[in-house]
């Protein structure tokens, strides 16, 4: 692969290398087996913006946005029904963990009004 010969491009390509590198750094490994494309396209869409906020453009290898294109060219990218799948599971559990976080504080905050109460009984009974 050649060098870069632009000392500024150079620059910005350090700049998105080490800035790739420390997100890269800071991502927890998963073992959970649901590791598929979604984590690299992730990845590569936080390198874009970390592009776009520095000089406000794309870099070369860099893809564009599909919002700066006009409307009617955009396409709708590919979606693998197997990864759409995974998202719907896991917004269903993030639903039901929802709903019992609520019932789990619901009985937590009764909890806490009974236990006051009892408090004030003993108050009362003990001087």
């Amino acid at each position: 692969m050649g060098q870069i010969q632009d000392s500024r491009d150079q620059t910005v390509v350090d700049l998105v290398e080490t800035q790739k590198e420390d997100l890269l750094s800071s991502q927890p490994l998963s073992d959970d087996g649901d590791s598929t494309g979604a984590s690299t396209n992730m990845f590569r869409l936080q390198i874009n913006e970390m592009v776009e906020k520095e000089k406000g453009g794309r870099l070369v290898g860099l893809a564009r946005r599909a919002s700066l294109y006009p409307a009617s060219s955009s396409q709708v990218p590919y979606t693998d029904p197997m990864i759409l799948e995974q998202l719907q599971n896991k917004d269903e559990r993030i639903v039901a963990l929802e709903e019992q976080n609520a019932t789990i504080l619901a009985q937590l905050e009764s909890q806490k009004k009974t236990n006051a109460e009892i408090l004030e009984k003993l108050d009362r009974l003990l001087p």
